[in-house]
Order: C-alpha cells, then structure tokens, then sequence
C-alpha cells in the first residue's frame, strides 16, 4: 500500500528528473557542485540570463529547493 507520504515523494523526484532533463518555466540547470560537506548548491539560469541557487543535503533537494523557489518567483 502506498502511503501519502510516498506519493509527494513520488511527485516530487519525478518533478526533479523532468528538471533536470527538460528544464523548468523557462529555467534550466547550469551549476551543481558541493558548498560545504554536508551541502549541495545547484543553479538554474533562464534564457533572459537571470540566475537562482538553491542549497540542500542532497543533489535531489537542492534541485527541489530550486524547483519551489522557481515557482515562488514565477507566482507573484
């Protein structure tokens, strides 16, 4: 039986992968590398040349960090 839990988890690494493959509103990856031991920081550049970064403990939840910072942008 699949849990809530799993589902959002689902979503969300499929949201990721498409990132990474496809891009996202207009942003695609450009950087990723490790900030400190225990940090990943990814960025993500628009074809206008406007840059985000996001941070997280793994690659996927920087990527996921980077995801919802990129909607909070587009949404306002």
């Amino acid at each position: 039986m699949i849990d809530e839990r799993d589902e959002v988890r689902s979503t969300l690494q499929e949201r990721v992968n498409l990132f990474r493959e496809d891009g996202y509103r207009g942003f695609n990856p450009v950087a990723g590398a490790p900030k400190t031991d225990f940090t990943i920081r990814v960025t993500a550049e628009n074809q206008s040349g406007h840059q985000l970064t996001a941070d997280g403990e793994t690659v996927d939840e920087a990527y996921e960090n980077l995801i919802e910072m990129i909607d909070t942008m587009m949404d306002r």
